[in-house]
């Protein structure tokens, strides 16, 4: 939440604002966090997530954790530099770093509208060393753990009155200068506001529902109470007494318990992909983006829907299609509605639809061309492919894996891509018509087999 900038209290210097660390203050402290104690994390932790951390999370904040990395120039906002060591969502007071816990439940649930997924799939030994590693490039590591913010272990119940009340203390606060009279982050103050680097920040919508650290009573009371480091939005907890600042919750709550309205077209589509960071590694519609991954509007001429769909649900259900990427596809959690329509969004940058690529007949693939197919393959191909159980297959090929090609690739535009492939490669030995017919083929029937015993738990 952003409350107004003349309000604004010194604080210490901060950072750009982006993928940022949030808090879940009533969950129990870890053993030896206690305030003042030593943070209960190790420099072994520390080491041991050093690859987890340039696996998963240097791509945007960079190997040194200054925010800088490869993916970082298309994000908005823009990855937290660690090394500042600002972070806006803690449950301790403003200009006070987070505690131990806080980094390691914004590593659990993410940061929602933002690129920074959530990495609960991550062991919790895992998410401590990647805290650890986190607070060593945030040169943290040894220091005492900071006191938490104050919270009554019983906070009063939300009632009629408090969200009456709570109203009247968003006026009187002037939450509306930056957040807007109904919320919607549109008030007179919106426009202006800006982070500590000078760079834009809008105010938050509240009626969206979105709140990047943590939709709970509790997460929204800590961001009241000791407001957000590294933005316009200040502590109240100096000037807003307890239990004002619990209806001051209850009414910004009430503001986003409206139905959630299924999304719809392209604007809708390009709000999810630019929310959830697809910018920073794939080239977008308009021809902006990162090179880290493909370019979707290749990606929309040749994968299939439905592999498209179930893929952007669960982007690691099925391993690494490019072995040679440095930076695996983070899971953004999406809705079933906004997968498929963020999947007919990347279909039509392709200038295609759902009923253009029909799945080859496995079936009626000659055996002789797959035989054909096999060898061209192994001679041909395999050096930069790897394809289930063909001879060749290997895992660090630096191309694609080709084991899910019959159920991600159009079988139609496979053609053409391998023609010209073949002739950027080869040169004046580039395939035959022939030769293209049966390499598609083998590849479509050992893939479709690989696909099925997967299936199959075989």
């Amino acid at each position: 939440m952003i409350l107004p900038a003349r309000r604004h209290r010194p604080r210490t210097a901060l950072a750009a604002a982006t993928v940022l660390l949030a808090a879940f203050a009533l969950r129990p402290a870890a053993a030896g966090a206690e305030d003042g104690g030593a943070r209960p994390l190790t420099d072994a932790d520390a080491q041991a997530g050093r690859p987890l951390y340039l696996r998963e999370c240097a791509a945007c904040h960079g190997e040194r954790g200054d925010g800088a990395g490869p993916a970082a120039e298309f994000l908005s906002p823009r990855p937290r530099d660690f090394t500042a060591r600002v972070f806006k969502v803690r449950t301790t007071d403003s200009g006070i770093p987070p505690r131990t816990e806080d980094v390691l439940r914004t590593i659990e649930r993410g940061f929602p509208g933002t690129a920074m997924p959530p990495f609960e799939f991550l062991t919790e030994p895992e998410r401590r060393q990647v805290a650890a590693q986190v607070l060593a490039l945030a040169g943290l590591l040894h220091n005492a753990e900071p006191p938490r913010l104050p919270v009554p272990a019983s906070p009063p119940p939300t009632t009629r009155e408090s969200v009456a009340h709570g109203k009247q203390l968003y006026r009187d606060a002037e939450c509306f200068s930056c957040h807007g009279k109904s919320g919607k982050g549109d008030g007179p103050s919106a426009a202006t506001l800006r982070d500590v680097d000078d760079r834009p920040i809008p105010a938050r919508n509240l009626t969206g529902g979105l709140f990047r650290g943590g939709a709970d009573r509790v997460d929204l009371y800590y961001r009241i109470s000791g407001g957000m480091d590294g933005s316009p939005m200040p502590e109240f907890g100096s000037s807003i007494d307890e239990g004002d600042r619990w209806a001051l919750v209850d009414y910004v709550l009430s503001l986003a318990a409206g139905p959630r309205r299924p999304p719809q077209g392209d604007r809708a589509a390009l709000e999810i992909a630019e929310r959830g960071g697809c910018r920073g590694c794939h080239v977008l519609g308009d021809g902006r983006g990162g090179a880290l991954g493909p370019d979707l509007r290749v990606a929309g001429q040749k994968l299939r829907a439905e592999w498209l769909e179930a893929f952007l649900r669960h982007p690691r259900r099925n391993g690494q299609i490019y072995p040679s990427s440095t930076y695996p596809m983070p899971d953004m959690r999406l809705a079933d509605d906004e997968a498929r329509l963020l999947t007919d969004y990347v279909l039509r940058l392709g200038k295609r639809r759902r009923s253009a690529a029909a799945p080859a007949d496995l079936g009626a693939l000659p055996a002789p061309a797959i035989e054909r197919g096999q060898a061209l393959f192994a001679a041909r191909c395999a050096a930069c492919h790897a394809l289930g159980g063909s001879p060749a297959g290997g895992g660090s090929s630096p191309g694609p894996d080709l084991t899910q090609a019959a159920a991600r690739l159009d079988f139609a535009w496979a053609k053409g891509w391998i023609r010209e492939h073949g002739k950027a490669v080869a040169g004046s030995d580039a395939p035959t018509d022939a030769d293209l017919e049966d390499v598609r083929a083998f590849v479509w029937k050992s893939s479709g087999a690989a696909v099925a015993s997967a299936a199959a738990g075989g």
